[in-house]
């Protein structure tokens, strides 16, 4: 545990996320779950003289990623009410023509993202509140790392953060219920049921890899009969299905997005990098379906 002081300024949603250990390389892991079928793209770009590459839901402005640096940021949510809405909140508004931003956690993120160091993008996690004044920092389960230090950050609206150093070479998992904080995320019925399933599904499967090529295929293994309780949930009676899945190795700096053909529409790579700037982070996207 590190103590927030040391982080802070002295003037003062479904998925499953993992921190993984292979071969001496660093890699942070994530399944993302929506209730809806999300648009999505894959940025490459400079930022604050930062390479970035992020995925973005072009719905709701979710972002997350890595930098040049070997900064990598995922998130769960433990907002799990309002992430269940948040794909229906996000068409409603476009269909009435009003900005779709039901969240501003994207910009939080690719803002993190642009810091070159860890502990600047863990304090721009923690206090940068960018539009809406009032709402400081990324929410949720928020796993961000380099290659040498990871940590987990937990907190909420009604929360303050509780930062957790990962130590050793074993899995870090993290779905959407609370740890430091039971009473967040999911706290009861079939929901946490799958929440804390997932989690340990997914930490035994990462737990068996040898190869890094095999860390995205051990979190699309289908150990239980219930779809619903998968860490890859495939089409189910509770409507979450798993739309997109992405690995980033924070040592060797690559980034692979595979997007569910069947659950999420691939809008394209958008190259924002200069014209002749020969990237550090090499991009692969695959494409996959829940068949």
């Amino acid at each position: 545990m590190i103590k927030l002081a040391n982080l802070l300024p002295k003037s003062l949603y479904e998925c499953v996320v993992a921190r993984v250990s292979i071969d001496g390389s660093t890699m942070l892991a994530k399944n993302r779950d929506r209730a809806y079928s999300p648009e999505l793209e894959v940025i490459h770009e400079i930022v604050n003289d930062v390479e970035v590459v992020y995925m973005r839901d072009t719905i709701t402005d979710w972002s997350e990623g890595m930098n040049s640096n070997g900064v990598g940021i995922v998130n769960a949510s433990l907002a799990v009410n309002f992430d269940e809405k948040e794909g229906e909140l996000a068409k409603d508004k476009a269909e009435k023509g009003k900005t779709t931003r039901p969240s501003y956690d994207g910009e939080k993120i690719r803002t993190a993202l642009s810091k070159p160091k860890l502990a600047e993008a863990m304090r721009s996690i923690l206090t940068f509140a960018g539009q809406d004044k009032k709402d400081i920092g990324v929410k949720g389960m928020t796993i961000v790392s380099n290659p040498k230090h990871s940590f987990v950050i937990e907190m909420t609206s009604k929360h303050l953060p509780v930062i957790k150093k990962i130590k050793g070479d074993k899995p870090t998992v993290r779905t959407n219920h609370g740890v430091a904080y039971p009473d967040t995320g999911y706290t009861g019925g079939i929901k946490r049921k799958s929440s804390l399933s997932r989690q340990q599904l997914a930490a035994t499967a990462l737990s068996q890899v040898t190869d890094k090529k095999n860390v995205l295929d051990a979190l699309s293994q289908q150990k239980s009969t219930d779809k619903f309780m998968n860490p890859y949930r495939r089409d189910n009676s509770y409507g979450f299905t798993t739309s997109s899945q992405v690995l980033m190795d924070l040592d060797d700096l690559r980034f692979e997005f595979r997007h569910d053909s069947e659950n999420s529409t691939f809008k394209g790579y958008v190259n924002n990098l200069p014209k002749g700037y020969e990237p550090k982070i090499n991009v692969v996207i695959e494409t996959t379906t829940d068949k």
